[in-house]
């Protein structure tokens, strides 16, 4: 039951972070004025946004008893680092910070894009199955679509569209 729950909150956090990436991307692309905004607490909502799926991600493992798989653990590789670096710095005035966050972003989605592509087209081959739990495992299902890689995929692509912003908009 606690699972249920967890997983249904979870889930409806990712699908609202899903429309604000669209709603974020349209006024960009519109240029409304709101996007400046965004920009300007790029930093501060990237944090708050991977610290949470970085919780999250523990609530899985160590709270229900989701071992994570190989491909998983790329993901969190990149998730985690970027939790703890965006409360280091300003990412709007960070170079450094932009980078290290753009770039772990990118690496990260790849991966989950990957991964994805594994569960919606399952071929049978278990690229982490030998040396791990099997990436075939699927221990999330919410709402026809998400699972645990969508749920990276959107935090990653909500740190590329950020990082992106506070490059466009950054304070000089």
């Amino acid at each position: 039951m606690v699972t249920t729950l967890f997983t249904t909150l979870a889930s409806l956090g990712i699908i609202a972070l899903q429309i604000a990436i669209i709603i974020i991307l349209i006024g960009w692309i519109t240029k409304a004025p709101f996007v400046k905004v965004v920009a300007q607490h790029a930093g501060l909502i990237t944090a708050s946004i991977f610290g949470l799926a970085t919780l999250i991600s523990f609530v899985y493992q160590y709270g229900f008893g989701y071992e994570p798989c190989l491909l998983c653990w790329y993901q969190r590789i990149a998730i985690i680092p970027i939790a703890i670096l965006a409360w280091t710095a300003n990412l709007r005035t960070s170079k450094l910070l932009q980078t290290q966050v753009l770039t772990l972003s990118l690496i990260g989605a790849v991966v989950a894009l990957f991964h994805i592509v594994i569960d919606v087209f399952p071929t049978g081959i278990d690229v982490c199955g030998a040396a791990s739990v099997s990436c075939n495992v699927r221990y999330v299902y919410e709402f026809g679509y998400i699972t645990i890689q969508v749920m990276s995929l959107t935090v990653l692509t909500a740190g590329i569209l950020l990082t992106l912003l506070a490059r466009r908009y950054s304070s000089k």
